[in-house]
């Protein structure tokens, strides 16, 4: 288990890069270092307050 632990902390779910921790909005996100994909953490996203005029009001408005 430790092994497993080992091999996956920190790396990128999507392409396996290394991991580096961001603070944005004061809240600590990780980003990868090889495809820059921003991942988060179990609540992370409802701390970020995600709302019609937050960041998904903003993703909203570059994809509309």
């Amino acid at each position: 288990r430790q092994r497993l632990q080992e091999l996956h902390s920190m790396r990128c779910p999507k392409c396996g890069a290394q991991l580096v921790a961001i603070t944005y909005r004061g809240i600590e996100l990780d980003k990868c270092t090889a495809c820059q994909g921003v991942w988060l953490d179990c609540g992370e996203l409802d701390q970020l307050g995600v709302t019609e005029g937050g960041l998904l009001g903003g993703l909203l408005k570059i994809f509309r």
